[in-house]
């Protein structure tokens, strides 16, 4: 929950630091660097708030056809979803870590600002981990659901 919290507070500042920008911009004073700060916080924002969301099962679903199905198939059609989706963020998660390596091997840092990249990749990196682990537990619920549920009937919501 702190990670999404911090992800909104980058959202305000990001907000703010915009603002600032266009008025500055209808003086003639724009703030330097605005697009390069507004770019690291949009990366860092997205990574910090999607775990919050994937635990929370946030994200789109689309079920006007799963809901005619059994508690059962429901359950084994969000198993193998949940397990794709867990491949696959496990994959980002561990490129994110190269990519961080590498930004501090060839010493990244932003145009304008010259702020280093690497610190925000970590960052990056490392809320993707709790998306992976969200995941995860979905999928080891779903799963479990699945055995568990009878084989009966839609559920008919």
């Amino acid at each position: 929950m702190w990670l999404a919290r911090a992800g909104s507070v980058g959202l305000a500042v990001m907000m703010f630091l915009t603002l600032a920008d266009v008025i500055g911009r209808f003086f003639n004073s724009p703030i330097v660097g605005t697009v390069e700060v507004t770019e690291l916080i949009m990366g860092m924002m997205i990574y910090l708030g999607v775990g919050y969301t994937t635990i929370h099962r946030g994200h789109i679903r689309v079920d006007i056809l799963i809901t005619r199905f059994s508690t059962r198939v429901q359950a084994t059609l969000d198993t193998v979803t949940f397990l794709i989706a867990f491949l696959f963020m496990a994959l980002v998660c561990w490129r994110l870590f190269l990519q961080a390596a590498s930004r501090i091997e060839n010493n990244d840092m932003t145009q304008i600002w010259e702020i280093p990249i690497w610190p925000i990749a970590y960052v990056m990196a490392i809320a993707s981990i709790l998306m992976v682990t969200s995941l995860g537990l979905q999928l080891v619920l779903a799963a479990r659901q699945a055995v568990t549920s009878p084989a009966g009937g839609a559920t008919g919501q």
